[in-house]
Order: C-alpha cells, then sequence, then structure tokens
C-alpha cells in the first residue's frame, strides 16, 4: 500500500469517527478489555474465587509500572452466561428503563466502527461507563463493562452514578449475576448495593 493511499484511508476512518461521535454516544471498545470486567452467573463464584487465588500471586510478580509482562488464562466459566437464558429483549428493556443510551456503533481499537445496530455486539450507557454484550439467537451470551476514569465523581451526575448502580443491581437481584474484575482480581456481588457503591467510587474519586 502506498504511503498516500494509507493516509487517505486514516482520512475516511478519522473523518467517520468525528462525525459519529458528534452525533452522540460512540463507545470505545478495546480488544484486550473483551470480558475483562464481565458480569456472569452467581453460581460461578467458588469458581472465580478459586481462580483470582491462582492468577492474583503470580499477575502480582508481573506487574511493571506499563502493564503486566505474563498474561494469564481465567478460562470459560462452568455456568455460562447464555445458560441463564437471559433474552435480549429484556436486557434491553432494563438497560432502556434505566436511561442508559443505545450505541449505534462501536469504536473498536480505535480502528474499526462496527455497527451496533446489525452486529451481535450491542453497547448501552454514557460517556464514562458503557455496558457491552453479545448474543446469540435471542440471548444474551456475554456481558462486560468498560468503565473510563479519565472523569472524577465531581463530574459525574448524581442520577447518572445512581442509574449506574441500579442498573448492576438489578441484574443481581433480578438474574443472580456477579461482576468479576479480572484486572482487579476483585468479585463484586451485585446483589449487595453498598459493594457496587465502593467499587464504582475506587474509579470515580
Amino acid at each position: 500500500m502506498k504511503l498516500l493511499d494509507f493516509f487517505k484511508i486514516f482520512k475516511r476512518k478519522t473523518t467517520a469517527r468525528r462525525n459519529l461521535e458528534a452525533d452522540g454516544y460512540l463507545p470505545l471498545l478495546w480488544e484486550d478489555d473483551y470480558c475483562q470486567v464481565v458480569i456472569v452467573p452467581l453460581e460461578n463464584t467458588a469458581y472465580v474465587l478459586k481462580s483470582i487465588a491462582e492468577i492474583k500471586p503470580l499477575s502480582e510478580a508481573s506487574r511493571t509500572d506499563f502493564g503486566f509482562t505474563e498474561i494469564f488464562e481465567h478460562g470459560e466459566m462452568p455456568i455460562t452466561t447464555i445458560s441463564k437464558e437471559i433474552r435480549e429483549e429484556y436486557l434491553t428493556w432494563l438497560l432502556k428503563g434505566f436511561g442508559f443510551e443505545r450505541a449505534t456503533h462501536i469504536d473498536y481499537n480505535c480502528d474499526k466502527i462496527i455497527d451496533c445496530t446489525t452486529g451481535q455486539t450491542k453497547a448501552y450507557g454514557f460517556s464514562n461507563f458503557t455496558l457491552f454484550f453479545e448474543t446469540e439467537g435471542e440471548f444474551v451470551k456475554h456481558i462486560w463493562i468498560s468503565i473510563s476514569t479519565l472523569v472524577s465523581l465531581a463530574e459525574i451526575s448524581v442520577e447518572k452514578f445512581e442509574l449506574i448502580k441500579s442498573v448492576l443491581y438489578s441484574l443481581g437481584e433480578e438474574c443472580e449475576m456477579i461482576l468479576v474484575d479480572w484486572n482487579r482480581m476483585e468479585l463484586i456481588d451485585l446483589r449487595n448495593r453498598n459493594k457496587i457503591n465502593n467499587y464504582l467510587s475506587y474509579f470515580w474519586k
């Protein structure tokens, strides 16, 4: 590919991204963040705690100022999310009910724009918080979240903070789900409002 052709492609991508951002909510999804902060069935609690106990000492030993020198696989959950038969229609209804904005596109790796209206990956949220989910047929296959640490709690409206907490709590109470943060090696019981609040407050201080 000629250098001029590369810059033409880059310009088109940049222009498309700016146009979508100008239109509203355009969440960013990095490949490395896929299911790193994941919401899974409560029945996986023992497996997750065991995995954290095994991986955490190794990850701490490989931590540097720039990330980690090693990659640690935590594997598939024994009880999959799709086995809970959470319908896409239900999750969409829940998110919209709490005022989450539906994304029409996702910025993937700052390199590719994904159409959420036709693809299996969906995204709902706000500029500082996105809940992603994948579907298989009419059911939800994976759920994960992305939290922006570029804003402080003071910059987040109290209303949005409460909406985010309420969505997570509803997934815990109604669907019996837990949140697993593999980056921080932490498990959050989403049936506990205090634990949800403390977890989110860590990011938005």
